[in-house]
């Protein structure tokens, strides 16, 4: 269209300047009259062929498609490289390359109505061979159209699914169902899903303390069961010392005999003593006689 429009004005021009040469002429300035007709060819040669020269050719960068336009419809698209086309063609370059997308805080709902908020990035592509159909059907701005809303559409309809608390947990799942549809949704227009991540899931202030002060009384309910295991487990070592105490004691007591015990007191007589006395009203231990001989250890039963 703008070499049309461009086309009228240089012929117009053209013509006003070759009327003004034959009007010198027509009043005997015949020099400036064919000074002026020579600028009007050479003004049509150069706007002219300028710029349909510069209308007819285009460079299609790489990983692009160049969609063609001829007075408002799209007519045909061509590959990348350098194209020649009708100078009262436009191209229009599509972007083919695996392009990412990231979304800024798109607003959820938990089970319970809660807040969730979720920023994820998306990956995708367009297929070359429809980036004309895309375009003459939906239109450039494809992405806005028929992107964005699904993803925030889908988002909600599957956090919805899940408590508040059970979101993070979830957030693989969440991430596999949303790519899942999104896939299927948008294949009938040629965009493919290269990826789907969920990079941060947040809610409200106010439920994210209310989550913090629940965990800290959760990890201190665990410490004071860990202390009170710990106070279960000294006592029972203390119970099971004393039995095994008071066990060694019976069987010490069974062992002993009255020949047992004055053995182990004259073992701990000093080799000088003859006499040994005995205060009064105490009972007696150790026979006299032992004590004057060699008595051999007695055997215990």
């Amino acid at each position: 269209m703008s070499w049309i429009i461009s086309m009228g004005v240089a012929v117009v021009v053209c013509v006003a300047v070759f009327a003004v040469g034959r009007a010198l002429r027509a009043e005997g300035r015949a020099e400036a009259g064919a000074a002026a007709s020579t600028a009007a060819v050479v003004l049509a040669a150069l706007w002219i062929g300028g710029h349909t020269v510069l209308a007819s050719f285009h460079q299609v960068q790489a990983g692009y498609v160049g969609v063609v336009y001829e007075f408002g419809s799209i007519v045909g698209q061509l590959p990348e490289g350098f194209q020649i086309t009708a100078p009262w063609r436009s191209v229009r370059q599509a972007n083919t390359q695996v392009q990412r997308h990231t979304f800024e805080r798109l607003d959820s709902f938990s089970e319970e109505t809660q807040d969730v908020f979720i920023t994820a990035t998306l990956n995708y592509e367009v297929s070359p061979d429809a980036i004309q159909d895309l375009y003459r059907n939906v239109g450039p701005d494809y992405f806005d159209k028929l992107v964005v809303t699904r993803v925030n559409q889908i988002f909600k309809d599957e956090t919805v699914k899940y408590a508040a608390v059970q979101i993070a947990p979830n957030r693989e799942e969440i991430r596999q169902q949303t790519r899942e549809r999104l896939t299927a949704e948008l294949q009938p227009f040629s965009i493919r899903v290269v990826d789907l991540l969920i990079d941060e899931i947040n809610f409200n202030p106010e439920f994210k303390r209310a989550i913090e002060q629940k965990q800290i009384a959760t990890q201190d309910a665990l410490r004071e069961e860990q202390r009170v295991r710990q106070a279960e487990f000294e006592a029972q070592q203390v119970v099971e010392r004393a039995r095994g105490t008071a066990q060694a004691n019976r069987l010490l007591s069974q062992s002993l005999t009255p020949q047992v015990i004055q053995y182990q007191a004259i073992e701990r007589l000093s080799d000088k003593v003859q006499i040994a006395l005995i205060p009064s009203g105490q009972g007696v231990i150790l026979d006299p006689a032992t004590l004057l001989g060699q008595q051999q250890p007695p055997e215990q039963p």
